[in-house]
């Protein structure tokens, strides 16, 4: 029994992992949109990746992160170049 709550506990932890990400991905989204970047070839390429990752199951969270953290850094960069 312990060890199925273990299993249970790790799976529900992943569940919200894959839950913050995808949060994360949206808020970006919202940003880029918001910085007038919404078509951006580049950054749709990039965001649709990520996206696929997090609505495929299963969910490899290993690349989702590495892919959002990709998008990330790609509109925080357009974001300071906007600012020069």
């Amino acid at each position: 029994r312990d060890r199925a709550a273990r299993h249970r506990d790790l799976a529900a932890g992943l569940l919200e992992r894959r839950e913050e990400l995808r949060g994360r991905l949206g808020a970006y989204r919202v940003k880029a949109a918001r910085l007038g970047l919404a078509e951006d070839a580049d950054l749709l390429t990039i965001h649709e990746r990520a996206r696929e990752l997090l609505w495929t199951s299963p969910c490899d969270l290993r690349a989702a992160t590495v892919a959002l953290s990709g998008y990330q850094q790609a509109v925080n960069s357009r974001t300071k170049g906007a600012d020069r």
